[in-house]
């Protein structure tokens, strides 16, 4: 049996009423860990960019450009943590093992000329456990499929 490893990080998955709750979904070889990505956890990692920018000599504007960058790249993290220390890392979080999924359907969203808005992505997991919804829009729905696949198999379509 192989040690369990981090495969891949999809990041900016939205979840309940308005999207309220947010998650980066860690893919390892074994399991999909759900993170949730709280507020107090956003505003440490604010901090530490904009500590990390003054150390490094940047002034107000570096510091504010540090602190907007560090919201997108927090799902790095999980690249360097023990898959055991990402689902213990905050209460919300939770796993589901490839064997309990009953299908993971994921579709594109689409641009309404009319309103000028673009709906996002989705996708729906169903597993023993029930069901959850996520919408997400940083990555393309091809490159979720490509990253789920090799651990679920044709669950993903």
């Amino acid at each position: 049996m192989y040690p369990e490893q981090v495969v891949g990080v999809i990041p900016d998955l939205n979840s309940g009423f308005m999207g309220q709750k947010a998650f980066a979904m860690v893919v390892t070889n074994y399991r999909l860990i759900f993170a949730q990505i709280t507020n107090k956890m956003m505003k440490e990692e604010i901090e530490r960019a904009k500590a990390q920018a003054q150390q490094q000599g940047a002034g107000t504007f570096g510091k504010w450009t540090a602190s907007v960058g560090a919201g997108f790249n927090i799902h790095q993290r999980y690249y360097q943590m023990p898959p055991q220390a990402i689902l213990q890392e905050s209460p919300g979080n939770f796993e589901i093992r490839p064997e309990l999924v009953k299908s993971v359907r994921i579709s594109h969203g689409h641009y309404d000329p009319q309103y000028s808005h673009q709906t996002p992505n989705k996708m729906v997991i169903k597993w023993s456990g029930g069901k959850n919804k996520f919408t997400f829009e940083r990555i393309d729905p091809q490159q979720i499929r490509n990253l789920l696949t090799p651990l679920l198999g044709t669950k993903v379509k």
